[in-house]
Formats: C-alpha cells, structure tokens, sequence
C-alpha cells in the first residue's frame, strides 16, 4: 500500500497540480491512464489513496464498450469505501464516488466555466476546507449532479423515540445551481464536482476537447469569456486549490 493512484479517464482531464501536492507530502504516485488500456486496480490493499479524475463520460455510460473501465472504477470504489481508505473524486470522478456509495445520479443543472461556490453551515467549517473563501471562484463542466451518499440503515428499525442514525456525510459545498457540489463521506471519501486541480494546459484541453459542447450549451461568445474570466481568476483559484489538495493529504493522514 505504498502508492496513490491517480485514475485518469480522457486525455483531455490530466492531474494538473495533484501530482506534485502529493509528492510534496513525498508520496510515490502512479497515474493509470485508463483510457489509453491501464487496467484499474483490482485490489484496494494495492491503494494507499486514489484520486478519480473527471472525463466527458457519464454514469449512463456504465456498461458501455467504449469505457469498460468505468465498471471496474466502481468496483474499486466499493472496496475502498468499505474501509474508508482515502479517496478524492473530482467531476465525474465525485459522481462516480457518489453512486459507489448507493447515491443517485440524475441530469441537473447544466454548470459551464467559472461560478462561485459557497460553504454552508456545518460542512463548510470542516477541516477538508479549511482556509477556504465564501463565494469563490472554481471552475465547472457537469451535466448531472448527485445526491449526498450515506451509510445503510440498520436491520432492524429502532425503536420510537431513537435519535435519528448519523448520515455519515456532510455537504461541505454548494452553488447557488447545484446544491451538491462537495461532500465528505464517512471520514476520508471527498467529492468535489467542480475542478480544483487543473494547469492552465488542463484547461486548454477541456476546452478545446469540449469546444462544440461549450458552443451549443452557452453560444459562440462562450469560449472567449471563459479565457476572459480565467485571466481574471486564475492566481486565486490557484492557490485556494492547491490547499484543498493539501487539506486532502493532511487531514486524511495518508502520508
């Protein structure tokens, strides 16, 4: 169990900064590019922690021949959740996080490009975004949204009277779009749905591998706002990434 895994979906979704956060922590990391024939691994005692990227795939491509490598994610992700090994899901990685752990996964509100999110009370005072501003800007591309996983419920139902069962999750953020944007489950499983990883080449490339996309959800103009609004947001997205990324390494002790 020496490794992170970064399980790499598209070509056009790359790591960007995760990398070398964990290597800071000097933590040996092994990216699968799964979409190039790297096998998933099988085994979670193989996993130290896994960080599942995005990709311009969905959870109704489960099953399909052109990703067979979703299934076997999956698969994966139940192990890990089992024994709360330490996971990071990021765009359709969170989703993928998120319907491992028995939530829902439904079309909602179509999110593209720079939008502020929001940490409410209690989730946002949660040690994974910790340093982290109200209102700041992250940058989006999702068509489906999630809800919030949480543990089974007991075999037998308690008697009246009982305090309700912990859910075993917390939303730590949200958009004024999408309420579910983030989550903790259990005590080291995190989803983000919006991207706090990305190099500004990772972002060319979502660009330019989504153009036509982009194009037909928001208009021609799109493209040319979202570099507009890049420049303007780029140092601080940056940085407040890079500490939910640090955050991640340090409060789930996996170094």
């Amino acid at each position: 169990m020496s490794s992170a895994y970064i399980l790499q979906q598209s070509p056009a979704y790359g790591p960007g900064r995760v990398t070398n956060v964990l290597r800071d922590f000097g933590i040996p990391v092994e990216v699968r590019k799964l979409f190039a024939g790297d096998e998933v691994p099988a085994d979670a005692h193989e996993v130290r922690l896994a960080i599942v990227l995005g990709g311009p795939m969905r959870i109704s491509d489960m099953g399909s021949a052109q990703y067979p490598f979703l299934a076997k994610e999956v698969e994966l992700l139940h192990q890990l959740i089992a024994v709360d090994r330490p996971v990071l899901g990021i765009g359709l990685g969170a989703q993928l996080l998120a319907h491992s752990a028995g939530a829902k996964v439904n079309p909602g509100t179509p999110e593209i490009g720079w939008h502020p999110v929001h940490f409410p009370f209690p989730g946002g005072t949660e040690p994974m975004v910790m340093g982290m501003t109200d209102g700041m800007p992250m940058f989006h591309w999702h068509i489906d949204s999630f809800d919030l996983p949480r543990l089974p419920a007991p075999p037998t139902p308690p008697p009246p009277g009982t305090p309700p069962m912990p859910s075993g999750n917390s939303l730590l953020s949200s958009t004024k779009a999408t309420k579910n944007q983030a989550f903790r489950f259990r005590n080291r499983l995190f989803g983000f749905q919006y991207h706090i990883e990305l190099t500004p080449s990772d972002l060319e490339a979502i660009l330019g591998a989504g153009r036509d996309e982009l194009a037909k959800a928001l208009g021609p103009e799109a493209e040319g706002r979202i570099r507009q609004e890049t420049e303007k947001n780029w140092s601080r997205y940056e940085r407040l990434g890079d500490r939910l990324l640090r955050n991640f390494v340090q409060f789930t002790k996996t170094y």
